[in-house]
């Protein structure tokens, strides 16, 4: 088995192992698939800046072993090192949301096919299997990940499921469960992982919890219209739990309801935790 180690910087060794962990990949498979994929890959360029380096290795697998020898033999460069290090750099070159459908790209591939057939889809997302009714392969505002946006007939909803978080897909010969186009059209122009579009909620910041409003962007609840002493805010419940927990005392949810009461039951449960080494 054909050992490969290569000089890099240390910055783009973190963003190897940073998708590696998050796609759910060894780093010895991404770099096996650079390889691979390497005529998509020579066609990129990168500046790459000046700083600490590092030393990747991995082991060829057998798949590649006699294709790469024949790549690199017919390629003008002078070390397989630089040959290696100029796929590495094409491949960061390209933003997340790039990067992860090129690792998917054939999981990506039978969604669509299924897109295009109308036809549903078996996924195991993470340990579960699930039979859905595929849509579109969309990703968030600020590129952090790609969503499978799908319906759901066991949980009677439409959902998004996270692309590297799906292990595989079937397609299956039933015909999908039709959506209105105009829904769909809002959905495309308006996506958010959390399905807020046309859900809102009314709170109450105070100054602090204004500015940490401004300053956190990641998952912020768009600001529909600001009352006299509240905001009203788009958010689905479950985007609105995880953005606003991190305030505290800095909102209030009036509205809805049943969100209000999750607030307060968590608080209690907080008081609870801290009420005896506070004494």
């Amino acid at each position: 088995m054909k050992k490969i180690r290569v000089t890099i910087p240390k910055y783009v060794g973190d963003i190897l192992k940073y998708d590696a962990t998050e796609f759910g990949i060894s780093k010895n498979f991404l770099l096996n698939y650079l390889v691979k994929n390497y005529s998509i890959l020579m066609e990129k360029n990168m500046y790459i800046l000046e700083d600490e380096k590092e030393i990747i290795q991995f082991n060829l697998n057998k798949e590649n072993e006699d294709f790469y020898t024949e790549v690199y033999n017919k390629s003008d460069f002078e070390t397989e090192a630089s040959f290696i290090r100029t796929l590495v750099y094409g491949y960061i070159s390209q933003s997340k949301v790039i990067r992860e459908r090129f690792i998917f790209g054939k999981l990506i591939e039978k969604i669509q096919r299924g897109i295009k057939y109308k036809k549903k889809i078996k996924i195991k997302f993470e340990k579960i299997e699930k039979i859905v009714s595929p849509y579109n392969i969309l990703y968030s505002s600020m590129e952090v990940s790609n969503y499978l946006f799908c319906y759901s007939k066991i949980d009677d909803t439409y959902k998004n499921y996270k692309l590297c978080n799906i292990k595989y897909v079937y397609i299956l010969d039933e015909n999908r469960y039709e959506i209105e186009k105009e829904y769909l059209k809002r959905v495309k122009e308006n996506f958010d992982p959390f399905l807020s579009y046309g859900m809102s909620v009314e709170i109450k910041l105070n100054e602090n919890g204004k500015k940490k409003y401004c300053r956190m962007k990641t998952n912020r609840p768009k600001l529909i219209k600001k009352l006299d002493n509240s905001w009203i805010v788009e958010g689905s419940e479950e985007k609105i739990k995880r953005y606003f927990c991190y305030f505290m005392s800095d909102v209030e949810i009036i509205k809805p309801l049943s969100l209000k009461k999750w607030f307060y039951e968590e608080a209690q449960k907080l008081v609870e935790r801290y009420k005896k080494d506070s004494k």
